[in-house]
């Protein structure tokens, strides 16, 4: 049953590359994204090999495509379940953020692409979150968390 997926997958994979390759103007930004946005529909995200492909499809670098993905936050380039934002702006380092994110990443076993060892965790850092008075802040899905330890945040997105 799982193989049908995958071939259902692929095929669905192959129809948005073709259709966006035959478009004449494919490699403008707006078609970018929205081809992107169809294959992680279909993918969960858009790993190494679907960035390579779909840089070859839209006609442009896979360096285009990789930032691209960096700067629309919806887009994934892994199937994670949580995204976590950590603050390492001024305020936040100044109230330890950074000794938290160091055991955070330590608990979680995140590795150099910001990704969990399990693959269910993103994490990424932003230099400000705009909530300075409350610091050190991160945002655990969208929510934003004041104070936690690395120990509470890790709890956050465990099960």
């Amino acid at each position: 049953m799982q193989s049908n997926s995958n071939t259902e997958n692929e095929i669905q994979t192959n129809e948005i590359l073709d259709y966006y390759a035959g478009l004449q103007n494919r490699s403008s930004q707006e078609m970018i994204v929205e081809m992107l946005r169809e294959l992680q529909e279909v993918n969960g995200c858009i790993g190494p090999g679907l960035r390579e492909m779909a840089a070859q499809a839209a006609d442009v670098k896979v360096s285009t495509i990789q930032a691209i993905i960096k700067r629309i936050p919806s887009l994934k380039e892994s199937a994670y379940r949580h995204e976590i934002v950590f603050c390492i702006g001024k305020n936040c380092a100044a109230k330890g953020s950074l000794d938290v994110l160091q055991k955070l990443k330590q608990k979680l076993g995140i590795n150099g692409d910001g990704i969990s060892r399990d693959g269910t965790v993103y994490l990424k850092t932003r230099s400000c979150l705009k909530h300075c008075r409350t610091a050190p802040n991160v945002m655990v899905d969208g929510c934003l968390c004041c104070g936690k330890s690395a120990e509470e945040i890790a709890k956050l997105v465990s099960g």
